[in-house]
Parts: C-alpha cells; structure tokens; sequence
C-alpha cells in the first residue's frame, strides 16, 4: 500500500484565528503570499514615485472622497467599514474573471497607500506615518488581501473547472463563508481601531490629523 504524504495542517495561530475555516486559509497561503509580493512591491513604488507625480494628481483622487474631518466619528466609522467592505467583497467576487481583479485591485491599494504614505512623510516623518498606518493596518491589510487570495481561488478553480475537475460552486461557499464570518468582523475591528486608537497614536506624535484612508 503506498504511503500518503503527510498532510500539512494550519499552525495553531490560523486555527485560533479562523476556527472551523482555518484548513481553507491555509490552503490558500501560496496566493496571499503572492498577493503580499505584489502589494509590498506596488507599496514600495508609489512610495519611491511619490516625489514624481503631479500633487495636483494626488488631490484630485482625494477629491473625490467626502470630507472625512466633518464626519462625525459614527459616521466615519461607517464609511471606513463600509468603502472597505464593499471593495473586497466586489474584488473577492471578480476573482472569478481568471483572478486577474483582485491581483489589479492588490496593485492598486499598495501603490496608492505607497503614493499617499510619500506625501505624508514629507511633511511628518517616517514614524508619524507609521503610527498612522499600524494600528489599524496590521489587521486591515492583511485581511484585505486575503480577500484578494480568496478570489484568486475561485478564479484557479474556474479554469479548473473548465478542464472538467474540481466545483466552482464550493470553491464560491468556501470563500462566502469566510467573508461573512472571519472577514466581516476583522473589518469591524479595523474600523473600530482606526476611528480610536489610530488617531491617539498619531496625536502621541504632535498631530490630530485623521488616519490615512
């Protein structure tokens, strides 16, 4: 009888993490940490072109937002939860499309974040714009891309499927389930973080300017 190869189990922290979706998790670590690659890589070059584009360009983008220091913090709680919500769920979903959305949508954050991080550490320094990122960004980030890895995954299970193997259908599930139940509230935590204790770490170094977005 042939031996089976062991099968590799998720670490205690992803299991504490993602209880009952942990094995789906770490099934999917080869497409985070493609999705890390990528982000670190696009983050990496906003901030270095940072100094190369256009300011007007930057806030013209912004713009568009709706002014975020006349939010009451309900309500700006609200949008950070929502705008983060809808876009990876969106994003999630599109990975159907052969994963290229959320690999576009991984480019486009880190690069943006890289783009707007720049400007902020011109005018305050490195650590000013670490304390307005970490808080909240540990978590954020990492779930977002996440989301982005889910959606790769339904994408390799579509042209899987196409090839007459695996279920598009259960690979969609999977993901569903652990948007609705791990994703949603580690969002929510976020938030929760980036409303409060974001804007007391940044105060801590001497300004009361909201979190990056």
């Amino acid at each position: 009888m042939t031996e089976q190869p062991p099968v590799s189990r998720p670490p205690g922290v992803v299991t504490l993490l993602f209880g009952r979706y942990a094995d789906y998790v770490w099934g999917l670590r080869p497409l985070f940490l493609l999705c890390l690659v990528l982000f670190l890589f696009s983050l990496t070059m906003g901030f270095y072109l940072g100094d190369k584009i256009p300011g007007e360009a930057l806030e013209e983008a912004l713009g568009a937002l709706p002014d975020l220091e006349n939010l009451s913090l309900p309500m700006l709680f609200l949008f950070i939860f929502a705008n983060n919500l809808f876009k990876s769920f969106i994003w999630m979903v599109l990975g159907v499309l052969l994963s290229a959305p959320p690999l576009f949508f991984t480019i486009l954050n880190g690069f943006f974040i890289g783009w707007i991080s720049h400007s902020v550490t011109v005018k305050n320094g490195l650590a000013f714009t670490a304390a307005a990122l970490l808080p909240h960004g540990v978590i954020e980030i990492p779930t977002i891309l996440l989301t982005s890895a889910a959606g790769m995954g339904l994408g390799y299970q579509l042209i899987n499927r196409l090839r007459g193997r695996g279920s598009i259908k259960a690979e969609f599930g999977k993901a569903l389930r652990l948007f609705l139940w791990r994703i949603v509230p580690l969002l929510f935590i976020a938030a929760a973080i980036e409303v409060t204790v974001t804007p007391a770490v940044v105060f801590l170094f001497g300004a009361g300017t909201p979190p990056i977005p």
